[in-house]
């Protein structure tokens, strides 16, 4: 699982998946994080992308950090506990 930073407030879960595809990385799922109240839900910038295995993480760390989505740059790296991990617990 990784986790995305500094993301543009107006992207949504299928801009998140499209920022991998387009780089040939295969997305398993991927999730923006939303402030819980509010109509609509407000993105809080980040969100979460599974990618798979720890060689789709690395390649994925090494196309993707620091490049510029929506004019900011993403940060980029792999999550220390996912939120399943959360619920396995």
């Amino acid at each position: 699982m990784l986790f995305v930073a500094n993301l543009g407030f107006s992207i949504g879960d299928e801009e998140l998946a499209a920022i991998f595809t387009d780089v040939d990385i295969k997305v398993n799922s991927a999730r923006i994080v939303r402030r819980r109240w509010g109509k609509p839900r407000k993105s809080k910038g980040y969100g979460f992308v599974d990618v798979g295995d720890e060689a789709a993480q690395a390649k994925a760390i090494e196309l993707l950090q620091g490049k510029e989505v929506g004019g900011r740059p993403i940060a980029v790296k792999v999550a220390v506990n996912s939120q399943q991990e959360d619920e396995a617990e």
